[in-house]
């Protein structure tokens, strides 16, 4: 049982540092964004993405654990990354970086969903989460296609 548990635990990790990358690629460029709807767009995201970091540490205080922040190298990267893509500050460009950022976020989501989905003794509510989490992932990068 402790085996599935960890399996649980890093799965839930995995969707809580998913969340996580949404919420530092949205606060890395939503001062820069001049167009309102693109604005209202990021902002929406973000509480989307604060709700499934909450939901997963709850998720992981049922299993006496705290959650797992992502490596500050990773967060450097990403700064740098938001940095070198919006220099010109265009909105296009920052509309670009945030359907990349959710293309990564789409892949990660879903490879990890295949790897866990048919597992035994993976938590349902983690899969439902997880589900959810690809669902608005995907959903996000749509929402920013008319603004290319």
């Amino acid at each position: 049982m402790k085996e599935k548990e960890n399996e649980n635990i890093k799965f839930l990790n995995l969707i809580y540092q998913n969340a996580q990358m949404g919420l530092l690629g949205i606060d890395s460029v939503k001062d820069k964004v001049e167009d309102p709807e693109i604005s209202k767009i990021i902002s929406e995201q973000r509480k989307e993405y604060e709700k499934f970091c909450q939901d997963a540490e709850k998720l992981l205080t049922k299993y006496g654990t705290e959650e797992k922040e992502i490596s500050a190298l990773q967060k450097l990267s990403s700064k740098i990354m938001s940095e070198m893509m919006t220099i010109n500050k265009e909105d296009k460009n920052i509309v670009k970086l945030m359907m990349e950022g959710n293309e990564k976020g789409v892949i990660a989501i879903k490879e990890k969903l295949n790897m866990y989905k048919n597992q035994e003794g993976i938590d349902p509510e983690i899969i439902n989460l997880a589900e959810k989490l690809y669902s608005t992932e995907e959903h996000n990068r749509e929402e920013f296609e008319s603004y290319l």
